[in-house]
C-alpha cells in the first residue's frame, strides 16, 4: 500500500501563500479568486477535488488555489499565517479561536457529527462493538489503558474524547497525544506506545482495511458526544468574507455539488480514481471503505440548532468560556445567501 506523505513545513506554505494571487469578487461575473488550506490526503477533501476535477468550481466562476495546512500550528492560527480564505476547522476550533481574538466565521457545511473511532492493535483482546460487545464492555475494557488522542490534553477535541470515554465508564486514562498522522499512530499501536488510539476517516480505513489494527467502536454510533456535536465546517476571514460574498458563496455552491456527486452511486467508478489519486490510496478496497463515509456525516448544510447545542456542550466541559457568547448567530456568515 502507498500512502502521501503529510507535509506542511509553515516555510514552504508561506512561500505558496507569497505567490498565489487571491483575488476577491471580480465584479464582471466572475465570482473571483481564493486560496482553499486543507490537510493532505485526508478524506473531508474529496468534495472539493471532485467540484475541482469535474469543473463545478469552473460552472460557479471561482478559481481556487490549494495549499497544505501546516501541521505545526493550531488551526486558525495557519488559516491566518498562509493568508488563506477557507480552511476546514473543528467547531472546537472555531469556538476556542475566537474567544481567543481571531476574526472569523463558518460559511460552509462539512461534517455534522465529530467522525472518531478508537482502534487497537489487530491482535488486542480488547472487545469491539464490531464484534458484537456492548459500547459499556468497551468503554469499561478501556480504563487504565493509555488512550492515543489526536490533540495535545486540554485541546477541545480531547476534552470531548475524555468526556465521552468517563461518561461511558472509562477510568484512569493515561493520555497520550499521537497527532493525526496514520504513520504515527500505526507505530504506536505497534510499540505500545499506546493501547488504543483515536482516528479518523481516511486513517480509520487505512489502518482497519490493511490489519494494522482493529476497530473497537466508531463513537457517533456509540456516544451522544460525538452524534450530536457538530463536526467540522468550511472557515473565513470575516472580513474577507463580507467583502467577497460572491466567491464564498460560489465555492460553497461548487463543494455542495461535489459532495451530491460523491454520493450519487452512477458515479463511483468515477470519483474513486479522484479518491486514490488524492489520498495516495492505491488499494481499491481501502478506497471504496472511505467512500462509504461519505454515507452519513458529510453535509452541505448548517445546522444553526446543532450549532447552539454543540457550544452549549463546550461550555459545560470548559472547552470555551461563557464569555465572550458563542452562538450559532454570532458565528455562521450568511454573507451572500
Amino acid at each position: 500500500m502507498r500512502l502521501t506523505k503529510t507535509v506542511g513545513l509553515i516555510s514552504a506554505v508561506a512561500l505558496v501563500a507569497g505567490v498565489a494571487a487571491c483575488s476577491g469578487d471580480s465584479g464582471d461575473g466572475d465570482a473571483g479568486e481564493m486560496q482553499v488550506m486543507m490537510f493532505p490526503s485526508v478524506a473531508y477533501r474529496l468534495p472539493v477535488m471532485v467540484a475541482q476535477e469535474k469543473g463545478f468550481f469552473d460552472d460557479e466562476g471561482v478559481k481556487i488555489n490549494i495549499i497544505a495546512q501546516p501541521n505545526n500550528l493550531q488551526g486558525i492560527q495557519a488559516m491566518e499565517a498562509t493568508n488563506t480564505q477557507a480552511g476546514m476547522m473543528s467547531s472546537s476550533t472555531l469556538a476556542q479561536g475566537i474567544q481567543a481574538g481571531s476574526d472569523v466565521k463558518l460559511f460552509c457545511g462539512g461534517i455534522d457529527v465529530a467522525q472518531s473511532s478508537i482502534l487497537a492493535p489487530p491482535d488486542s483482546d480488547l472487545p469491539s462493538v464490531e464484534d458484537g460487545a456492548t459500547p459499556e464492555e468497551v468503554f469499561k475494557a478501556m480504563s487504565g489503558l493509555k488512550v492515543g488522542s489526536q490533540t495535545p490534553v486540554g485541546a477541545g477535541f480531547q476534552k470531548i474524547l475524555e468526556a465521552a470515554l468517563t461518561n461511558g465508564g472509562t477510568t484512569d486514562i493515561d493520555w497520550v497525544n499521537v497527532g493525526g498522522s496514520n504513520s504515527v499512530t500505526q507505530a504506536s499501536l505497534q510499540n505500545g506506545s499506546v493501547d488504543v488510539a483515536q482516528t479518523s476517516p481516511s486513517g480509520t480505513q487505512i489502518l482497519t482495511e490493511t490489519g494494522a489494527a482493529k476497530l473497537l467502536m466508531y463513537l457517533p454510533d456509540t456516544t451522544g458526544l460525538y452524534r450530536d456535536s457538530y463536526g467540522s465546517g468550511w472557515v473565513g476571514p470575516t472580513k474577507w468574507l463580507e467583502e467577497n460574498p460572491q466567491t464564498a458563496k460560489a465555492f460553497c455552491d461548487a463543494t455542495a455539488v461535489g459532495l451530491e456527486y460523491i454520493l450519487n452511486p452512477e458515479n463511483k467508478d468515477e470519483v474513486l480514481p479522484i479518491l486514490m489519486k488524492d489520498s495516495g490510496i492505491d488499494d481499491i478496497a481501502i478506497a471504496e471503505a472511505v467512500l462509504e463515509t461519505y454515507k452519513q456525516g458529510y453535509s452541505a448544510e448548517l445546522d444553526e440548532k446543532v450549532l447552539d447545542s454543540t457550544f452549549d456542550t463546550f461550555r459545560e466541559l470548559g472547552i470555551i468560556e461563557a464569555e465572550p457568547p458563542i452562538t450559532a448567530a454570532g458565528v455562521v456568515d450568511k454573507v451572500g445567501r
